[in-house]
């Protein structure tokens, strides 16, 4: 059986927030730790390299020179500092005896000292100096005037620094002096240093993020308000908003993004609300014409001219419920993205041409004059199929609210890059009012003649969602009693506006 983990989830965006904050002061804080400790280093350790070179030149003042030669007798008298068992050491021209003047006992730690002659032989030397592992180089240098500085190690392992000169008379260089003293002392003070920058850093990060979560806390107050507030909305209560914060930084811009979304939402709902209640009644008045002629052919009729009859008119409401059904049904896959658009190049002024031919015996039998305009060839890219159902639409609106004896006129210009489809009619015209809801779904201008025609109210919004579906736009300029103009735009097809077709 294989064990199943527990499931960890994320932390919250407060705790998110503080352990970043957390991070970058920890980063922060050790950097200027880090460059703290490593000046104070520098520091101390230059100052201990200056220390070296003065004691170095204080043995140097203790040294008596006569002939070019060094008299090291009084270099263990003048300098009590000296570390461990001292021993004196002099050659004389002519001697091949070595004498040795023990001296007090100090205690370790202090500084190590040894003198040499030009010939590298040890004149003057401490006991643990003598232990010290010293490389060649220490005396070379100096013997060519360089000064060496470096760090061994004693017989104990502890680190030692030392600095070693030449000793200069009357320009010529006559021995060498070799000074170190263990950094011991040094090192403690370092690790005191970094224990107390450890300490420190600690408090900091502990303070930081303590209070990093406050602030995040306090940060994340107006948005707990705003989420308050938007649980007590619902659908029923859309008109509520949240209040803005008077800073506006990015919490007011979320508040104000929430309110435009509320108010959307609210345009959704009321328009869903007011789309179901006109489309139950546009369907109850057909059914309820149904239902009627139903019950009156079977409570009255006995002929079958009278059935047949109230089977034709069953028969011319059910056609005008599926028209109305088909309608709903095409806007309801719009409004889903669902429709199925087959862009191919189509041209325009033929659509406009098929289209008039088809609306002629309609217009005839209104008694309105309907005739062609300009049609410039226009290729378009588009659903051809959807393209003829928008100029039918738009010749069955202007029609329907065309007197008799009025005109509807269709034409296709091209405008620059765009090609417009105009149709044009002398009807009833519509009031500035009117036009800012024409293209709701339900809406009719004139409900009474509408109704009388077969209207729904959904002609000019299938073509104003047909349109824009086709990256088309529509317009329409009227003044009541002055008849109407709509205009539709498309962009003209690339090979049609490459080859002027």
């Amino acid at each position: 059986m294989r064990t199943r983990r527990p499931q960890l989830f994320p932390p919250g965006l407060r705790v998110q927030l503080t352990l970043w904050y957390i991070a970058v002061s920890a980063t922060l804080v050790i950097l200027c730790a880090t460059a703290f400790y490593m000046i104070v280093k520098i520091q101390l350790e230059t100052n201990f390299d200056t220390a070296l070179r003065l004691r170095t030149q204080q043995i140097a003042q203790a040294l008596i020179v006569s002939q070019g030669r060094m008299d090291t007798s009084d270099i263990a008298g003048q300098m009590s500092q000296l570390g461990a068992t001292a021993a004196y050491i002099d050659t004389h021209p002519g001697q091949s005896k070595r004498t040795f003047q023990q001296e007090k006992d100090v205690s370790p730690g202090d500084f190590f000292v040894r003198v040499l002659d030009e010939h590298a032989q040890t004149l003057y030397a401490t006991t643990d100096m003598r232990q010290l592992a010293l490389n060649a180089t220490s005396v070379h240098d100096p013997l060519h005037g360089i000064p060496w500085r470096g760090t061994v190690y004693d017989a104990d392992g502890r680190q030692v620094r030392v600095y070693c000169t030449m000793l200069v008379w009357q320009n010529q260089i006559i021995g060498v002096i070799q000074v170190g003293q263990s950094l011991e002392s040094l090192n403690e003070q370092l690790q005191t240093v970094l224990y107390i920058l450890i300490g420190i850093c600690s408090v900091l990060l502990l303070v930081c993020g303590l209070c990093s979560y406050w602030f995040s806390a306090r940060a994340f107050r107006p948005i707990h308000h705003l989420a308050r507030t938007a649980r007590m909305i619902n659908a029923q209560d859309l008109q509520k908003r949240v209040p803005l914060p008077r800073a506006r930084d990015e919490v007011y811009d979320l508040a104000l993004l929430f309110n435009q979304m509320i108010g959307r939402l609210e345009r959704a709902f009321e328009h869903q609300r007011r789309f179901v209640a006109d489309a139950s009644h546009e369907l109850r008045t057909p059914v309820a014409v149904i239902r009627n002629m139903t019950e009156v052919a079977l409570s009255r009729s006995e002929k079958t001219e009278e059935y047949i009859m109230a089977l034709e008119g069953i028969n011319e409401e059910t056609e005008r419920l599926g028209r109305l059904i088909n309608d709903l049904l095409a806007l309801a896959r719009a409004d889903e993205q669902k429709m199925q658009l087959d862009y191919e190049p189509v041209r325009l002024d033929f659509l406009a041409a098929d289209a008039i031919e088809s609306m002629e015996p309609l217009a005839q039998e209104r008694q309105v004059s309907l005739a062609s305009g300009l049609l410039q060839a226009a290729t378009v890219m588009g659903d051809a199929a959807r393209l003829i159902q928008i100029i039918l639409s738009l010749l069955d609106n202007a029609l329907k609210y065309t007197n008799s004896g009025g005109k509807v006129t269709v034409s296709v210009e091209i405008c620059e890059d765009l090609a417009q489809l105009r149709v044009q009619d002398t009807g009833i015209g519509i009031s500035p009012e009117e036009r800012q809801h024409i293209f709701e779904r339900f809406y009719r201008a004139d409900p009474a003649r509408s109704k009388a025609l077969g209207g729904y109210g959904l002609g000019l919004s299938i073509v104003e969602l047909l349109v824009r579906l086709q990256h088309g736009t529509v317009s329409v300029e009227s003044e009541p009693g002055k008849g109407a103009l709509f205009i539709i735009t498309f962009p003209l097809a690339l090979e049609a506006a490459g080859t002027g077709l």
